[in-house]
């Protein structure tokens, strides 16, 4: 069975060229970079595993204290991209395809100390050839969705011998009991790393006219924008100041967005005037600091399907309470442990209508999150305090 999947990997290579048209606009699909095995700046440093943009972005608590010993891989060019600008002095490259003697000849050249891969990839010929090489492989916040455990399953024979010796450190219970189901013997539970995530410390500059509520929705994606406008019309009867504050999770998106009321677009002006309805962040890495400019967040990715929400940590660590969408569902127990709400689309525009009127539920429910959160946070130094049992840190 192994080596049937080495083949199936090597007759994917010529694959790549086609995939690469159909993606083009991210640009993640390189071949080249995925058959080197150089990573001579990262001998000898403890290699962390993050696919793609969003997981390059939660991962900074574990590369921070791990300064200096750290070198970054992921799965996606784009996520490469984000990493070799948010952690411009630390090794980072794409992880070489998931072919064995590809990837044991990468292991074997620059020697990792160990290696953490956050939440769930399991590639067969990694797991195999660290075991080979005696090097420590961490799952670290550990994820098994509902697909990925069915699918694990049916693979429990193929997979249980070479993931049996790998540690699985769980974001949460489900998941530690999911990782034994389909073959870990070393489960335990360290908490959700995106709880460790850590605030802007400056305050990007943004002027709104007038006193106003903002209702600011954070990383929208298609549908989102629509549902934004109907809920904003709605409420305007009622606050008829009321600033909408839209930030696209693909800023490419925000041009085309045809919203009912004058708009300003933040990449050409940082004032939001008192006749404004609509202000589109159309600008990249501000998001988190404008946060603290709205009276209530709504999270994106979460009011349509197939996305699984985006991290609402980030207006609760600046006291704003948040609202989430029940598609949601790779948030749902962050959501819980902080007591944001979830609701339904249909039921958003009263959620919303509630924390606005109320001053003191809105103060309250900020403040409550916030604790929680600050209560919750320590992930990563449970992370390393495991994995220092077993590698010099």
């Amino acid at each position: 069975m192994f080596w049937i999947y080495n083949l199936f990997v090597a007759l994917s290579v010529p694959l790549f060229p086609i995939v690469k048209l159909k993606t083009k606009e991210r640009g993640d699909v390189h071949l080249k970079p995925r058959l080197s095995t150089d990573f001579p700046e990262a001998e000898n440093k403890i290699f962390l595993h993050a696919a793609s943009i969003g997981e390059v972005n939660t991962v900074k608590p574990l590369v921070r204290k791990l300064e200096g010993k750290v070198a970054l891989t992921t799965f996606t060019d784009y996520g490469l991209e984000r990493a070799k600008k948010i952690y411009p002095e630390v090794p980072s490259r794409v992880i070489p395809l998931d072919f064995y003697p590809l990837i044991k000849k990468f292991l074997k050249k620059n020697r990792p100390k160990a290696i953490l891969i956050y939440e769930s990839e399991i590639w067969p010929s990694l797991m195999r050839a660290t075991a080979e090489l005696s090097i420590p492989l961490f799952f670290v916040s550990g994820k098994i969705g509902e697909r990925a455990y069915r699918r694990l399953l049916k693979f429990k024979k193929f997979l249980k011998p070479l993931i049996e010796d790998k540690t699985f450190l769980a974001k949460s219970e489900k998941d530690a009991e999911r990782a034994k189901e389909v073959g870990f013997k070393k489960v335990e539970v360290v908490g959700d790393l995106k709880i460790d995530y850590e605030p802007p410390t400056e305050r990007t500059p943004l002027k709104i006219e007038g006193r106003r509520f903002v209702v600011l929705w954070g990383s929208t994606h298609s549908g989102e924008e629509r549902l934004a406008a109907e809920v904003h019309q709605k409420l305007k009867e009622e606050f008829p100041g009321l600033l909408t504050v839209i930030a696209p999770r693909h800023v490419g998106r925000a041009k085309n967005l045809k919203l009912p009321g004058k708009t300003v677009f933040r990449s050409e002006s940082q004032t939001v005037p008192a006749d404004a309805e609509f202000y589109v962040v159309d600008t990249v890495g501000e998001l988190p600091s404008l946060y603290s400019y709205s009276s209530v967040a709504v999270v994106g990715g979460s009011f349509v399907p197939g996305i699984g929400g985006h991290n609402p940590v980030e207006p609760v660590a600046v006291g704003v309470p948040a609202v989430m969408g029940e598609f949601g569902t790779e948030f749902l127990e962050v959501a819980e442990r902080l007591g944001i709400d979830v609701v339904p689309p249909e039921k958003l525009t009263e959620t919303l209508r509630n924390l606005l009127q109320n001053p003191k539920l809105r103060r309250e429910k900020g403040e409550r999150s916030y604790l929680n959160w600050k209560m919750e946070r320590g992930v990563s130094e449970r992370i390393l305090k495991k994995v220092g049992e077993t590698v010099e840190l």
